[in-house]
């Protein structure tokens, strides 16, 4: 990958349409707005509606059905009804059904080094590659705003006409980020007309605009006047993330701490409850009942989510209580039949007998759930988010911080909402209208106005594995012996930092330059591993903290052979995306510079190999 495709883009005037895609671990969506029309009405923003057997609604389900070969049969809500159908009959055992599949890959960035060759699994635990699955799913929602447009007169509108912006979470990594690039491109979708918003960030944008049409003096949006800070809840279905804003003189969007969050969205009530079934059947037990299964367990999924947003949480006075009413879900009768058959007894006594079974009753084919334990599995997560945001506070960099903005679809949660409140008593807490909403309104609003967000915070600290002369870096490492390389001693895998974790990153600003010299003279190009640290200043690539990122590669093949090749390496930071300018120090001229943050693992000291030019 590119620089030029690494990068928060200038939006063309040329173009004629930004539409943006929220790819959710729950449900995705898209929202677009004409040029012409942002420009008399910046909030004139347009959202699909999909409808299902029961509900019309702003997004649709991320669920995907392939079929033996691969192919895409349905998504959304036409996935989920096209399973059903096939379970019915018996024939869904050929085909592949991806469900909430978004949080696979931040398990991968939590667990190992996520590549293109990454699989995840199905409902039914078949694997396929993550990127071809990511592509089917953006393709789609692609395909079916093209359509919107064709149908309503607009199929003048060529694809190279449309600025796509698709959402991702701020604590995703560099190579996650390159992922889902990948995947937009797979699914033909221009790099060159691509923008990656981080979603807190959208949200914070359509926020501000939305108390810029409402009032600055309506209640609540007082917090986007200049000097005020703010703190971003965006809770999702998968992830929440946190970041904690300030509007600057210019109006705008200033990062104050560096993002952060965790896997708290509103799914991890939805485990919370299959955990329980898990305990009651037992783990191996459940496994082969999904499997056998599949229609019913379809039914338990949809009972639990429409019954879950019933609950309600009552504030008074800034104490949270329980809220007062049960949920009775339908259960199918092979789950109590299953039961019987392996167990011995009925559900309802291995129930009563179980360590988890508290709170739980069943009456027949139905199962109530006490208010006080739907309320303990709200509050596993929520506690999380809580803890979380008391340490964000006391951070010195964020003090005069008084407001609380929640979005994303789990911030509609009555529950979350209401532990918010009574948790930070001493902070506003705004809501606004249409939260769910936020992050793919504000992600037309940034492909607009990329520049709308003016300073970030580096989460890492980033560098280069180099090589240089032994005799200039014995004493950093007492471990580390010379190698012979050219006649001379030289010390590898030093860590040759670029950014640091914390450094406050002006948009499309370049940081300093460092020279780099390739160690052959006949080299055509340089390649560089790429390496981040948890740590400030690391001072080689095994240091603790550090952790491999990718492949930058320089390319030397239009210079003369034995010119003096030294290349000044210069990263830019601050935007959604990291950009990389190479420069030959002699001439100044300016280099092509490749990415590949989806390596499986680090390039072997080879002809390619560079040492730092001090």
């Amino acid at each position: 990958m590119s620089d030029s495709e690494n990068t928060d883009m200038d939006v063309d005037p040329e173009f004629e349409v930004v539409a943006a895609i929220d790819f959710g671990t729950t449900y995705s969506g898209y929202a677009y707005s004409m040029t012409d029309d942002y420009k008399k009405d910046k909030l004139n923003i347009s959202s699909a509606t999909w409808k299902s057997a029961t509900m019309i609604s702003p997004k649709t389900p991320t669920s995907v059905l392939l079929d033996s070969e691969k192919a895409l049969v349905a998504f959304g809500y036409d996935a989920e009804s096209e399973y059903t159908l096939l379970a019915e009959k018996n024939e869904h055992e050929d085909f592949y059904y991806f469900r909430r599949f978004k949080m696979e890959l931040f398990n991968e960035i939590r667990d190992s080094k996520l590549t293109l060759k990454t699989t995840i699994r199905d409902i039914n635990n078949k694997r396929l590659p993550a990127i071809d699955v990511f592509a089917h799913a953006i393709g789609y929602l692609q395909k079916h705003l093209l359509d919107h447009l064709n149908n309503r007169g607009m199929e003048i509108i060529h694809q190279h006409k449309i600025h796509w912006v698709l959402t991702i979470p701020a604590i995703w990594d560099d190579p996650a980020k390159q992922f889902m690039r990948e995947a937009a491109k797979r699914a033909n979708i221009p790099s060159e007309n691509l923008t990656m918003a981080l979603e807190p960030e959208a949200a914070s944008i359509y926020c501000k605009h939305l108390s810029l049409e409402q009032g600055q003096d309506q209640k609540g949006f007082s917090v986007f006047q200049e000097g005020s800070r703010y703190l971003v809840l965006d809770a999702g279905g998968g992830t929440v993330d946190i970041t904690i804003h300030e509007i600057q003189k210019d109006g705008r969007i200033r990062e104050l701490e560096l993002a952060s969050g965790g896997p708290w969205g509103g799914t991890y009530v939805d485990k919370a409850f299959y955990k329980v079934l898990s305990e009651i059947l037992g783990p191996k037990e459940f496994e082969t009942y999904k499997r056998e299964h599949a229609l019913d367990v379809m039914e338990i999924y949809r009972e639990f989510e429409l019954q879950k947003r019933f609950l309600e949480s009552e504030c008074e006075q800034g104490e949270q209580k329980t809220p007062s009413r049960n949920i009775t879900i339908k259960m199918p009768v092979t789950l109590k039949n299953y039961c019987k058959q392996i167990h011995h007894k009925d559900i309802q006594v291995v129930t009563s007998e179980a360590s988890c079974g508290e709170g739980l009753t069943w009456n027949l084919d139905k199962l109530r759930i006490s208010s006080k334990r739907l309320s303990d599995m709200f509050s596993e997560v929520c506690d999380d988010i809580v803890k979380h945001i008391t340490k964000l506070l006391e951070s010195s960099k964020v003090k005069g911080t008084k407001t609380i903005l929640m979005v994303g679809g789990f911030s509609e949660s009555q529950f979350l909402e209401g532990k918010i409140r009574s948790s930070f008593p001493d902070m506003d807490v705004v809501v606004p209208k249409e939260a769910g909403l936020a992050v793919l309104k504000g992600a037309v609003l940034f492909g607009h106005e990329p520049n709308e967000i003016s300073v970030r915070v580096a989460r890492l600290t980033y560098g280069v594995c180099t090589c240089e002369e032994f005799d200039k870096v014995k004493e950093l490492h007492p471990r580390t012996k010379p190698k012979l390389m050219n006649n001379k001693n030289y010390c590898e895998n030093i860590f040759s930092k670029h950014v640091q974790k914390g450094d406050v990153l002006e948009k499309e600003e370049t940081q300093e330059g460092r020279p780099y010299v390739p160690l052959h003279p006949g080299q055509k190009s340089i390649i560089f591993n790429i390496y981040t640290s948890t740590e400030d200043n690391p001072k080689f690539i095994d240091d603790d903290g550090c952790k491999y990122l990718g492949t930058l590669e320089v390319d030397l093949s239009r210079l003369n052979y034995g010119s003096r090749k030294s290349v000044r390496v210069k990263f830019i930071f601050g935007g959604t995306e990291i950009k990389v300018v190479g420069k030959i120090e002699d001439t100044n001229e300016e280099v092509e510079v490749n990415f590949n943050f989806l390596e499986e693992s680090p390039n072997a000291l080879d002809e390619k190999d560079v040492y730092l030019d001090k």
